[in-house]
């Protein structure tokens, strides 16, 4: 008997009892999933009402993965899958919205389990590449889009069904966002629910096991502070051409945990917005370029995930770039250790788009 060969069969035949036993004891779940989706786009306002009036349509690929440990149902009282998405979306009007191919990190907790019925919820946030976007001459009815790459923002609710072991059956309310985060103009960002079907598989899955609820956050009162800055563009004209600005934040406040995931919060921002600056320089006015804003929301908190929803209320607002008064603020946050958040948030006056920043942060116990 050859030992080389001998001794390759022993590492490998280890190797695999390895990854086996690593599974095992991790409780750790893989899905690979596939849906199909079907929707509507919400025109917000009248001049985009035509090119609106499409079926958009796509196909969803994706993997996560679902924790089991006690460890991971304490951060949040659930279990969550996690994971990636890669989605193509055809708007039904090629020539002037084309198509989408986006890559979208996911957060999916389980609002219920232990049943062969079951539900979830599913944030995520990705890139996605535009085909079709606006052109001053070739295509300037989409002002919804005009840079190439872009953001996508994703959030649904699902009703899941389990076929047997391996596979389960899912029906998918959800709604999308894609905008550039005010990196170039026009950014009217665009809005489309569709409702998906969906197959995911489970090569092995093993039961979820009912869990005394943590109440570690609960009555917990923290304080936050982020630092957040983007670069958004500044539309240019007959003399001056475009270009990008800095915009950079700070935000702090306080938030209170009423139940293990749920949390409420009031704050403040201010930011100093270069690009106000440059446009107030170019209309040759003396606008202040800084904003004070009150901040006021709701935290989902699963595990190191944050979503946290705000209304904003302009208190300090030289510059005349909207006639709005208040706004919406939507943040997703990781925790890094203990106290440090990273992420990303979507400024907004309702269905329009503002800017998309990223931002850094510490929460003070």
């Amino acid at each position: 008997m050859n030992p080389l060969k001998t001794n390759t069969a022993h590492w490998v035949f280890t190797l695999v009892l390895f990854i086996i036993s690593n599974s095992v004891l991790s409780q750790s779940y893989d899905f690979y999933g596939v849906r199909s989706h079907m929707g509507f786009i919400l025109p917000h306002s009248s001049e985009l009402k035509s090119i609106s009036e499409t079926t958009p349509w796509g196909i969803q690929l994706e993997w996560s993965r679902l924790k089991a440990t006690e460890k991971a149902w304490n951060n949040c009282n659930c279990y969550t899958q996690t994971g990636f998405s890669f989605n193509f979306y055809n708007y039904g009007n090629p020539g002037v919205l084309g198509n989408s191919y986006n890559l979208i990190y996911f957060t999916e907790p389980y609002l219920s389990f232990g049943n062969r019925l079951f539900y979830s919820f599913r944030a995520g946030i990705g890139i996605t590449y535009l085909n079709q976007v606006y052109d001053a001459e070739s295509n300037p009815s989409n002002t919804f889009y005009s840079s190439p790459i872009s953001f996508l923002l994703q959030a649904s609710l699902n009703v899941n069904y389990e076929l047997n072991e391996h596979y389960t059956l899912s029906a998918s309310a959800n709604y999308n966002h894609i905008s550039n985060g005010g990196m170039k103009q026009p950014n009217k960002g665009m809005n489309f629910p569709t409702a998906s079907v969906g197959l995911s598989y489970s090569p092995e899955r093993g039961p979820l096991e009912k869990r005394e609820k943590s109440l570690i956050n609960k009555n917990k009162l923290l304080y936050y502070l982020r630092l957040f800055g983007t670069l958004p563009e500044v539309e240019g004209n007959a003399i001056d051409e475009n270009t990008r600005k800095l915009l950079i934040g700070v935000t702090g406040g306080a938030l209170y945990h009423f139940t293990q995931t749920n949390a409420i919060n009031a704050g403040v921002e201010l930011i100093s917005n270069g690009a106000h600056k440059e446009a107030a320089d170019r209309m040759n006015e003396d606008y202040d370029h800084h904003l004070v804003n009150l901040l006021i929301g709701h935290n989902f908190v699963f595990g190191r995930i944050t979503f946290n929803q705000q209304i904003g209320f302009y208190l300090y607002r030289p510059f005349p770039a909207t006639s709005k008064d208040v706004f919406q603020r939507y943040e997703l946050l990781y925790q890094a250790g203990d106290r440090i958040q990273v992420g990303t948030s979507l400024k907004a006056h309702g269905h329009v788009a503002d800017n998309f920043d990223l931002r850094i942060g510490v929460l003070l116990f």
